[in-house]
């Protein structure tokens, strides 16, 4: 079978310095090789590509999304986590299923524009698994898992344990992505159906996610039974059954620890609250963070500390969070948010080369695909992106990781996504749209 080969005038692998006149050459879903164009010899010998003034690179992940809501646009998060999520329900509660699977469509629609290639879904509803799987995109799906009132804790494991192994075996399985549990935050989740959840995560080997200390209103309830997150569930019927279990607690990191239930397994998502002697507990246990802020400032919940994550060893990637608390899902804009907040509130200097990594090659880390994903070399997926640099001056080519961070604009720049070999989304010109 004859093989494809990709030109373009530069080329980011992640796997050694950046090349200028470089090549990608692909076998179906898998690369074969990477280097310059002069590497190849007779280049007769393939199907030949040329993106010409082009620059390529590894598909983004994405970290954290909920593209159940991605059609509501930004909803009010001035008054913190507990109240936004009060009008999110508020917003949605005449939605029907049509209405949800149009608002998943236009996330979807959204990612793959903006250069993504595999995400992470946070949802409730298997419409999100059921819809992704009709898309190019890969995707590690959590199917999220309320239940507070410990003596029901075997009855909700049991129910949300045949419902996903009854879709994990139905039609929407599928090879470019994978289902797991999301027990949506430690307040939300009784210590014996977090046992059961970890239980099953270590027995099949699969990722558990989590929010963790995302708002100032969780030290609250945890230390004090009080702050916004009662008024919060006591409106949606929640509360008794938080009450009755209740025990105080430094965090909800504390009450996990102290049930014996931080494990390598978990995937931990906003850290806006996290003292040091948490991230310690983390660190410990090789725990994986993501750090989606653009979502975190607008409803008010302060900022992970980047640079103390980094002094402890942390592996952290980037997430956008939803549309309803950021207003897209561009994850070029995210990491320069990023940039920006950290110097500003920490006086800490990310480099482009590690916020571009934790877009790509630390995300796969972070989801244990650091073998197929991230990189541009022999053996990986063929997930890759083709922006147009005709328009970038030549001094810009000297850091490729700041030229991509800093002067590439998705939504004009970005010409291609390819996923698993095959062309996933082309920008058309305006003139051909008419």
């Amino acid at each position: 079978m004859t093989q494809t080969l990709h030109l373009s005038k530069l080329l980011i692998t992640n796997s050694g310095e950046p090349i200028i006149n470089g090549a990608l050459l692909i076998n179906n879903s898998k690369i074969v090789s990477a280097g310059k164009v002069e590497d190849f010899g007779n280049l007769t010998n393939y199907k030949v590509i040329d993106h010409e003034d082009s620059l390529i690179c590894p598909g983004f992940i994405n970290l954290h999304t909920h593209l159940l809501y991605s059609k509501l646009g930004q909803v009010n998060g001035s008054d913190g986590l507990f109240p936004w999520l009060e009008k999110l329900i508020t917003e949605t509660k005449d939605w029907q299923e049509a209405d949800y699977i149009s608002s998943i469509n236009f996330g979807i629609d959204q990612a793959l524009s903006t250069g993504t290639t595999f995400v992470i879904e946070n949802t409730p509803s298997i419409l999100s698994a059921q819809e992704l799987s009709k898309s190019p995109l890969k995707a590690l799906i959590g199917i999220e898992v309320f239940g507070s009132d410990e003596e029901r804790a075997d009855e909700v494991f049991k129910n949300t344990l045949n419902n996903f192994n009854k879709h994990s075996t139905s039609h929407i399985h599928h090879s470019s992505f994978d289902l797991t549990f999301s027990p949506h935050a430690p307040y939300d989740v009784s210590k014996s159906l977090w046992t059961r959840l970890l239980q099953w995560s270590q027995e099949n080997n699969k990722p558990l996610l989590t929010h963790l200390e995302e708002s100032p209103d969780e030290k609250n309830w945890w230390q004090n039974k009080s702050g916004s997150a009662i008024n919060f569930w006591k409106k949606i019927n929640k509360l008794e059954s938080k009450l009755k279990s209740w025990k105080k607690y430094n965090s909800g990191i504390d009450f996990l620890n102290k049930n014996n239930l931080l494990n390598k397994n978990i995937i931990g998502t906003h850290l806006c609250q996290a003292g040091k002697e948490d991230l310690k507990l983390l660190k410990e246990k090789n725990i994986k963070l993501v750090h989606c802020p653009r979502s975190n400032y607008y409803l008010n919940n302060g900022t992970a500390n980047l640079k103390l994550w980094n002094e402890l060893g942390i592996v952290w990637g980037i997430g956008t969070d939803s549309i309803a608390s950021n207003g897209n899902l561009n994850l070029l804009e995210e990491v320069r948010f990023a940039i920006k907040e950290q110097s500003i509130v920490y006086n800490y200097n990310l480099s482009a080369r590690e916020v571009f990594e934790a877009i790509t090659s630390t995300a796969a880390k972070i989801i244990s695909k650091e073998h197929e994903l991230g990189y541009l070399k022999e053996g990986y997926c063929t997930d890759f992106l083709v922006y147009d640099i005709k328009d970038k001056p030549a001094s810009t080519y000297k850091d490729l990781y700041s030229l991509m961070i800093f002067n590439i604009d998705n939504n004009k720049d970005l010409k291609e996504v390819w996923i698993s070999g095959q062309k996933a989304w082309l920008r058309t010109p305006v003139l051909n749209r008419i």
